[in-house]
């Protein structure tokens, strides 16, 4: 009598080994699909960030050459505004020489 029970009690125990194998098995293929995509979410920030501090960079540099070319446009403004008042102070007197000689012949 024993004998049909034993047999169905060894069968609900292998089943249930079975059932355990098979939990250990999803749960560590579970880890690794875990792992797996915690890297590929750290590997994206990562890349994010890099390419955030290549941008910040690339602002920076344009920024710096921006206001170089700002600076060398109001250096030739003041350099070409100081030409033309050497040339006005020049030609001013220029003139006032020329009025005194028109007016020592007159």
């Amino acid at each position: 009598m024993l004998q049909p029970d034993d047999a169905g009690l060894r069968l609900a125990l292998a089943e249930v080994r079975d059932l355990q194998r098979t939990v250990v098995v999803l749960r560590a293929e579970l880890e690794a699909v875990h792992l797996d995509r915690q890297r590929q979410v750290q590997d994206a920030a990562t890349t994010a960030h890099n390419e955030s501090q290549q941008l910040r960079d690339t602002i920076s540099a344009l920024r710096a050459s921006l206001e170089k070319l700002a600076q060398e446009k109001v250096d030739a403004v003041q350099a070409a505004t100081t030409a033309l008042h050497a040339d006005i102070a020049q030609l001013h007197e220029t003139i006032r020489v020329l009025r005194g000689t028109l007016e020592a012949k007159a």
